[in-house]
This record gives structure tokens, sequence and C-alpha cells, in this order.
């Protein structure tokens, strides 16, 4: 097939988006199939982009045997209804050209969300160009956005929810990453013949725990002695995770000197972060800046214990935070402090402790228990392992997605097409 696929993310850039369009479209080459990926110019989460991608609209590029057509846009940090609105229609527009210029020997048009308006380009140049399109969706989008209190205006929700139910109308096939965002599409009337959930994997080679000796040298290098019980959170820092449960819990356990908190990565939220623990006088917490993804496995290596976390919204129900796959496969215990879908993985797995959203007591004690059972945190941790390398290989979750490709070109009869 020939294939092109919209995401505004991709590497050198981190978080979930950008690996998943990378691993899966990587797969994709590797099975034979002819990939373009249509993507922004290196710009998140800080909204700088580096010298070499500021002089032209498009830059072409090959990773991995994957053509990479990056669209220059008007950069934003990930913070500000307004900025982040220029850049998302920056890069609807020149995405939507692209496409249009690249997408007339395609067999199939995707693009995923959020945000809508990537999904829009897709959906546009499919039409234009009478291709098959496919959806994917990450987060529900306008309803997380809403739920987060990003927007609150009608008048600016209302356009939203339109194009959500225009981009599902248009889908010949919808994939989700979570089978209660499935379920919950489903439940609003979209026909289930559309609907397939392909969740989230993880590169098992990439996060195979490395050597012992590379661990025990990289806690050295961040003077963490054998004694040192390092918690990790390694991720995006927004509005979304409700990273202060950590820092309230860190609070509570301020006398429990052999801990570190640490932090890494970049968001919205980060600078408030820092001054909340600067205030609270939090000296075992520190704060790193977002890492290459390919130095994230021994990051997770280094550490006794991993989160994950989820704010207490009905949106985030739905949700399984991909760092779950990372650290899983990655053979580290964890805490997840969330509901619904991450709850459920986690119990599924055995792979971690879980404590309910926001709530630092029950996070504190968590760990409390984790600090002092290192059996415990072995049992978790090779739970998660096991069930990554049987559950959750990105091999065959790329397989998966080809097969819907497959169905979505397959689709003939008017009735299923517009269904």
């Amino acid at each position: 097939m020939r294939l092109i696929f919209i995401c505004q993310y991709f590497p050198p850039e981190p978080g979930a988006p950008a690996a998943r369009t990378h691993e899966h479209a990587r797969e994709w080459v590797r099975l034979g199939h002819d990939v373009t990926v249509v993507c922004a110019v290196p710009h998140y989460p800080e909204g700088v982009v580096p010298p070499a991608y500021r002089k032209r609209l498009i830059f072409p590029e090959t990773v991995d045997g994957i053509r990479v057509l990056r669209c220059r846009v008007w950069a934003a940090p990930n913070s500000g209804i307004v900025r982040r609105g220029l850049c998302f229609l920056t890069f609807f527009a020149l995405a939507l050209a692209v496409t249009l210029r690249y997408g007339r020997k395609a067999d199939l048009i995707a693009a995923t969300s959020p945000h809508l308006l990537a999904a829009l380009a897709g959906m546009l140049a499919a039409g234009m160009l009478r291709k098959p399109f496919v959806l994917e969706i990450r987060d529900l989008w306008p309803q997380q956005i809403a739920d987060l209190g990003v927007l609150k205006t009608p008048l600016l929700l209302r356009p939203l929810e339109w194009l959500e139910k225009a981009l599902y109308r248009a889908a010949r096939r919808i994939v989700t990453v979570a089978p209660a965002t499935q379920k919950t599409l489903a439940s609003r009337g979209i026909p289930k013949n559309k609907l397939r959930c392909v969740p989230n994997g993880i590169d098992l080679d990439l996060f195979t725990p490395p050597p012992a000796e590379a661990v025990h040298a990289f806690r050295a290098a961040h003077a963490w002695t054998d004694e040192t019980f390092v918690i990790l959170y390694i991720g995006a820092h927004g509005l979304s995770q409700g990273l202060e449960t950590i820092l309230e819990a860190a609070a509570l356990r301020k006398d429990r000197d052999p801990w570190r908190f640490v932090f890494v990565g970049g968001g919205a939220r980060k600078a408030a972060l820092e001054s909340m623990a600067k205030e609270r006088e939090l000296n075992r917490v520190s704060f790193h800046p977002i890492v290459p993804r390919k130095e994230v496995p021994l990051w997770y290596a280094a550490a006794d214990v991993c989160l994950v976390c989820l704010r207490d919204l009905p949106v985030f129900h739905t949700n399984i935070p991909s760092k779950m796959f990372e650290i899983m496969a990655a053979g580290r215990p964890m805490v997840v402090a969330a509901a619904g879908q991450a709850r459920q993985l986690a119990e599924t797995a055995r792979a971690a402790m879980v404590v309910p959203p926001e709530n630092p007591t029950a996070l504190a004690e968590a760990l409390d228990r984790l600090a002092d059972d290192p059996e415990l945190r072995e049992s978790l941790a090779r739970n998660g392992r096991a069930y990554a390398e049987t559950h959750c290989a990105r091999s065959d979750r790329a397989r998966e997605m080809i097969d819907i490709f497959k169905e979505a070109m397959a689709i003939n009869h008017p009735e299923e097409k517009h269904a």
C-alpha cells in the first residue's frame, strides 16, 4: 500500500503521538509498504523551532525508510489558547496542501488526533482526492479540553463538536487507542462496524532493561547511592496529569531521607511545579529537561519506582497513558494514580500498585510499602515485563493497523462507507 499518515508530532519530538506514529510507520515500511508521514517541524513542547528548519515551508526527509514531510508552523509552547490555536491552524493549512500535492497516488490517507485540525486536513484531502480516510482517536476532543477548562465558551466548543461529528461520518474506519473510548463512541451512535481499537504498544527492543553496569554508572552520575530510593516521573508536565499530587506526597514524606522524587520532561505546568517545590522547600525533589527517547529506558532502569498520574476527571477514565507500556517493558515497578482504563490495565498486568487519582496520602502510603518491600517491587517489575512481551509488541499493533487500512480500502458499498 501507499499510505499517507498525518500527525503533527514526530521524532525528534517527545511524546506518545510522535512515538506511536514513528514506530508504526517504521514497521509498515518493513512490511513492504510505501509510507509518507506529514508532520510539523520539531517544536514541541517548548515552541522553539531548530535553526535548520526555519528557512522553508516544507522540509522533506527520510527517517527509517519513511518519507517525512515536515511543515513549517507558527510554533508555540504547549500553553496558551491563542498561540496554540495559531500553531494548529498553520499546520492544518500546510498539511492539507502537502497531502493534496503528494497524495494523488496514495491508496489511503489516515490522520490522528488530537488535535482535530490535523484530522480535518486528512479528511479534506481524502475527500478531494477520493481516497479512503481512516481516523485515529487518541483523546476525545473537544470533551477533554472542555473538562480541563481550557475552553469554556460554547461558541468555541460547538464548532469543534460539529467538526468531531463530521470526522466520524467521513472516516471509513475509526481507530481508538483505548477500549473504553471505543465504547464511548459506540454509545454516541457511531456505527460499531466503523470502530476498531488498537491499543498502544511498545518497542520491546528499545525498552529492554540495560546492563547493570550502565545503570550503576547512571545512578552514580546523579549522586544516587545504593541506598537512595529514586521515585521517577517522566513525561508531560501538563494539565492532564495532576503532578501536584506527587509534590504533595513528597511533602508528606520529607522525613524519609533516602527518598528522591525525580521529574523528567516538560510542559505547560512545569514552571508552576518547580515553584511549588521551592515554596514547600522540597529539597529532595529535582526537575530535569526532556531527554531523547533512546535515553528514556536508562532513566527507568535507574529508578526504584516509576509513577503514572492522571487527573480525576471522567474523560480520563478512557485513557491509558503510553508510559505504562514503557515502564512495563523496562521491567520497573510502578504506582498508578488513575482510574478507569489505566487502573484496569495495571490490575490485569499485576504490574503496579494502584491508588485513587489526586490522592497524595494514598500515593505516599503506596510508596512506603514499595520502599519497605523489595520483593514486591521485583514481582511487579517481573509481571510488567512479562505482560509487555506477551501483549504489547509495537510490531503486532502496526500489523493490526494495516489490517484496518485494508478493510477501509475494501469498502465500496455506499451505505457502509457513509454509515
